[in-house]
């Protein structure tokens, strides 16, 4: 056996070597993707890195929230004050609270100079020059 067969076997070796870690971990990896197919929502569209869904519903059959956000949600962090305004963010008008973290039915948002305790899916009207700060978790406003 000369020196041209040797690397060829063992370069064989390599290439079956490598076909048989790539089955491995595509089939690892295609198990994950699928069980992430089937975690996600119809109907979805992302625009500048956030994903977005047409479904409104605020809470699914069996009662838990629905945190998905719209195309027109916007998202009060903690403690990020925001100004009720026609060329605000938040704009003068009646908005439905809803809670991002499934797990809490109720959250403090300070409107003007009072702290009260909402609830999921509560209304809200925002007046003109208003003030509005989600006080413990982040509050979508749809």
């Amino acid at each position: 056996m000369g020196i041209f067969e040797i690397l060829c076997i063992i370069l064989g070796i390599i290439v079956v070597l490598q076909f048989i870690v790539f089955l491995f971990i595509n089939n690892k990896y295609s198990k994950t993707l699928r069980g992430l197919k089937t975690r996600e929502v119809d109907d979805v569209t992302t625009k500048n890195g956030v994903r977005y869904t047409i479904d409104q519903t605020v809470v699914d059959e069996e009662g838990n929230a629905n945190v998905s956000l719209s195309q027109k949600d916007i998202v009060l962090n903690p403690n990020d004050t925001q100004v009720v305004g026609i060329k605000n963010k938040v704009k003068p008008g009646k908005y439905t609270l809803l809670s991002t973290n499934g797990e809490e039915e109720t959250f403090n948002i300070r409107i003007g100079n009072f702290v009260k305790e909402y609830s999921h899916n509560q209304d809200v009207v925002l007046g003109e020059g208003q003030e509005i700060t989600a006080i413990n978790t982040s509050v979508i406003l749809r």
